[in-house]
């Protein structure tokens, strides 16, 4: 599922000619689990009633939270473009064949699937929990 994802964004913004397709698509997939973990978290919070992860605002301000909230997005950026080396990238990309068309509508409502619909179930749980 995530070397999909990581295949999908690497070709998609290999293809446009664009700067660093590695670290994008690294990205997609480190968002793809951001989204996921939000689901089951709220899905635990919803479900059980346990709140498995309590975070508190650090302070009332929203840019102060925000502040706050950048070392620890920049350190996971930093993870998962590690994690996804040249070689790594290579031997996922070269998994599909050359001819690989990326945008399809099936390839896209697959994306879609896999990164927007565990936000949109985690955002309904967050809304419904006590």
């Amino acid at each position: 599922m995530y070397n999909f994802i990581f295949n999908f964004f690497y070709r998609y913004h290999k293809k446009g000619k664009s700067f660093g397709p590695r670290g994008t698509a690294a990205m997609a997939v480190g968002t793809t689990v951001f989204f996921q973990f939000f689901m089951i978290w709220n899905g635990i919070k919803y479900l059980a009633g346990i709140n498995i992860f309590p975070i508190k605002a650090f302070s009332q301000d929203y840019v102060t939270n925000k502040l706050y909230m950048i070392p620890f997005a920049v350190g996971v950026a930093y993870l998962f473009t590690f994690y996804y080396t040249h070689k790594r990238a290579m031997a996922i990309v070269n998994k599909y064949p050359q001819d690989y068309k990326v945008l399809t509508l099936k390839n896209v409502l697959l994306v879609l699937l896999i990164m927007i619909v565990p936000l949109l179930i985690g955002i309904q749980f967050l809304q419904h929990s006590h």
